[in-house]
């Protein structure tokens, strides 16, 4: 539940405004063995992943190393809703120090990877360029990560699917073969906006829980059902699939799995 509590942005329906139910939320950044939207600028080449999760840990660690605070430290804000720029300021750093800290490490790796010949020169410069953006966009808009947003989705999926009036698995392949939640309710004469009511119930339990297990302040928590209504029905509606096609920063998607 935390793309919805990091984005539906909700922070990944919202995974945090931004691109969170949260957005902003890039997958990595709270959970480094994770993979998301915001990964580190990659090489393209085998091993992929593996680099990725490197760079997602030295950015995490040379991020913490400005702040002044030990990585999982770090990890556990990120996770509690806050971004890197947030838990900079509360320690008297300036968030663009930790981004100009965060594009120094990279880039010297990414140089290292070049000079090592596992990366050549054009992919090498292309991956600097994109360096710039996708930092600040770590520093200022990471919440949480990923796995709560597979979280929210099955708990959203199984809310729709129990008001439609269909099984969890019948939904997921109607989600698959290109239906919304909301067609495949019309398909079966079900109102969508009880469909709708029914995963904002859902959801707000699921952050009450994690209000309740500390895993999530009750500021946040209030922030994220403002935005529940509307993010669900735009989720519901296929609206969020559509943007991330688009290239949107909202990861929130009716994409069953």
């Amino acid at each position: 539940m935390k793309k919805l509590l990091a984005s539906v942005t909700v922070a990944g329906l919202l995974a945090a405004g931004g691109a969170s139910l949260a957005a902003g939320a890039t997958a990595w950044a709270a959970d480094p063995g994770g993979s998301g939207a915001d990964q580190p600028p990659s090489s393209g080449a085998p091993g992929q992943k593996g680099q990725r999760g490197e760079r997602a840990q030295l950015a995490i660690q040379t991020a913490a190393a400005t702040i002044g605070v030990a990585p999982d430290d770090l990890r556990s804000q990120i996770k509690a809703g806050k971004t890197i720029a947030q838990v900079a300021t509360e320690h008297g750093v300036d968030p663009a120090n930790v981004v100009n800290a965060v594009i120094a490490a990279l880039s010297q790796q990414i140089d290292q990877a070049a000079a090592q010949g596992t990366l050549d020169a054009n992919r090498a410069a292309q991956a600097k360029q994109k360096l710039p953006d996708f930092v600040n966009r770590f520093v200022n808009k990471t919440k949480a990560g990923k796995g709560g947003g597979h979280r929210f989705l099955k708990s959203a999926v199984k809310a729709a699917a129990k008001e439609i009036g269909i099984s969890e698995a019948d939904l997921k392949k109607a989600l698959k073969d290109g239906k919304t939640i909301a067609q495949v309710a019309k398909d079966h004469d079900k109102s969508v906006d009880d469909v709708v009511n029914a995963v904002v119930k859902a959801a707000k339990s699921d952050i009450d829980q994690a209000v309740k297990d500390g895993k999530l302040d009750s500021k946040r928590a209030d922030e994220l059902k403002k935005k529940l209504p509307d993010q669900v029905k735009k989720f519901v509606n296929g609206e969020l699939r559509k943007n991330r096609r688009k290239g949107s920063d909202t990861p929130a998607t009716t994409k069953a799995t």
